[in-house]
């Protein structure tokens, strides 16, 4: 019977890594392999993930995984490298039920972060495939992922986004707020003092949980950047 993630994130980290790789080594599963690199990524083991990421989209030529290994190389310091994955995330296999938005989205983040005006624009060019003739207005609850692309558009105010769509299951929410603060964050990088936006970056934080989300990874990583302090031991 394969472990519970959800159990192993009260474990220390050391111990939860032990147990997956001895899980991954009796069954191959592939979920297994993927919550294993995720609690590698959270520990800093950057080539030891960046491992198993090349198993992954090996086996599987899932979005998701191109992602996660796309974001060990933008941590180690090989953009170029980063950006090549994320790209090819955009025609991958996709885990969202809208379709392939999350490599447009990783590829804004990748624009915003090296204030490349010509590769944010083509992210938002992809992201309104995502986000066509839809009133927000009629949108009572998180959406999911197509929020995030409605907010980089411009067509969904702040306070939407961050306040009033919600989700019910408290796992739930925790993961959407971390993902609705980490980009709240990044739209701002550009106008606010670096102090004034530590915050947005926290609410990784929060809950362990968020930890199914690779925004909890680069928000990890901004504010790492921004207090100069090292959160991945």
């Amino acid at each position: 019977m394969s472990m519970r993630f959800t159990n192993l994130l009260g474990l220390p980290r050391g111990e939860a890594i032990v147990a997956l790789a001895d899980e991954y080594k009796r069954t191959g599963e592939v979920p297994t392999l993927r919550n294993l690199t995720l609690l590698l990524l959270d520990v800093g083991k950057w080539q030891f993930a960046k491992e198993n990421c090349r198993v992954l989209t090996e086996a599987c030529s899932c979005d998701a995984d191109f992602i996660s290994s796309g974001m060990v190389d933008w941590f180690m310091g090989d953009q170029s490298s980063a950006m090549a994955l994320w790209r090819i995330a955009c025609d991958a296999e996709y885990t969202d039920i809208v379709g392939p938005i999350d490599g447009p989205l990783v590829l804004w983040y990748a624009g915003r972060r090296l204030d490349d005006k010509k590769l944010i624009e083509q992210s938002l060019t992809m992201l309104k495939r995502f986000w066509r003739n839809i009133d927000y207005r009629e949108i009572d609850k998180w959406p999911g992922t197509q929020a995030i692309a409605g907010f980089l558009l411009g067509e969904v105010p702040v306070d939407t986004f961050l306040r009033h769509w919600t989700c019910n299951a408290v796992a739930l929410e925790h993961r959407r707020s971390c993902r609705a603060n980490f980009w709240m964050g990044m739209t701002m990088i550009e106008t606010a003092p670096e102090k004034g936006i530590e915050y947005f970056f926290t609410a990784y934080s929060k809950s362990n949980i968020a930890m199914l989300q690779y925004e909890y990874f680069l928000a990890k990583w901004e504010y790492s950047r921004l207090t100069n302090r090292d959160l991945w031991a």
